[in-house]
């Protein structure tokens, strides 16, 4: 006996919010007057909408930033230990909202429309929580003690990256999107995303900025070149670098930077000051103009992989 999938349910304050636009263009909306916006790295944001299945509310997405908004009611209690990287929009930002027929492209579309239920805030930063701990390298086990001499093998290096990795990690780098990247390469999107994955999961890099790190540390990838001059960057400036990077934590911040949101604002700042592109396009930026040693790969290094 085959059972049916239970339906979608749909919440009647969700079925047609008084902030969706009547027109055919995106108009902006505020955060807190109108609804709770939960800001997520494409990288997490994924894995998250497919984790809460059927108990997802309207989510927005932007393939061109990397960045989707979950958007909950506006009375939601919220949890205050949000992953690094996820944002609680500040109370009065804009937040576009296009069409409801808008449902792809690389501008901000509708992952999920409204009209097809809630997303609890709890679920949501559970989901988000175990999946940032899966991307996370697991702790080296203590050596267990041995009553007499044991002869092991070799520990396994690991698998080089391949040159399709090492090409598209390349052109993220530059700050292009997995559309233009899958355009450059003539590879699907699909392909260039499982791709970007790999090379997240093989250097436990959860987010796009840290998978930047460790392609230029590691010597996989040599940073884009830069025409501007270097901007002047302060010690706290390149203290949050340091954390975007995820070469130091949070706990290595100014105190009045510890709040995710204030630290976020700094690293929007920096990217326009930079004239970088996203996030990872600032660590590259950084890496050329050497502003932080330890994105710099040592020429000696072995083993070190360049492209073909």
């Amino acid at each position: 006996m085959t059972t049916r999938a239970r339906p979608r349910p749909v919440l009647s304050r969700w079925d047609m919010p008084h902030w969706m636009p009547d027109s055919s263009h995106t108009l902006p909306a505020r955060c807190d007057e109108d609804f709770t916006a939960i800001r997520v790295p494409a990288d997490l944001a994924r894995p998250a909408l497919t984790a809460l299945g059927p108990r997802t509310g309207p989510v927005l997405a932007n393939r061109t930033t990397r960045t989707w908004h979950f958007l909950l009611p506006s009375d939601s209690i919220l949890p205050a230990d949000w992953p690094h990287g996820v944002r609680v929009m500040p109370k009065g930002r804009s937040i576009g909202i296009p069409p409801l027929t808008t449902t792809g492209g690389l501008d901000v579309h509708w992952a999920v429309p409204p009209g097809q239920g809630v997303t609890s805030p709890a679920d949501l930063h559970r989901d988000l929580r175990l999946l940032t701990a899966r991307a996370a390298p697991a702790p080296a086990e203590p050596p267990a003690a041995a009553t007499a001499p044991v002869r092991t093998a070799a520990p396994a290096r690991p698998s080089p990256l391949t040159s399709a990795q090492l090409r598209v990690g390349q052109l993220l780098l530059t700050g292009a999107s997995d559309a233009q990247i899958a355009e450059e390469l003539g590879l699907p999107v699909g392909i260039v995303r499982r791709h970007l994955t790999s090379i997240g999961r093989r250097f436990g890099a959860p987010t796009a900025a840290r998978r930047a790190t460790a392609l230029l540390a590691g010597g996989h990838v040599s940073p884009p070149p830069v025409s501007m001059l270097a901007p002047d960057l302060t010690e706290t400036d390149l203290a949050v670098l340091r954390v975007l990077a995820g070469l130091t934590t949070e706990d290595d911040l100014p105190q009045d930077l510890r709040p995710s949101g204030l630290f976020l604002d700094r690293v929007d700042e920096l990217r326009e000051r930079c004239g970088a592109r996203s996030d990872q396009h600032l660590i590259a930026l950084v890496a050329f103009r050497e502003l932080l040693p330890d994105l710099i790969a040592p020429t000696s290094a072995s083993g070190k992989e360049q492209l073909p």
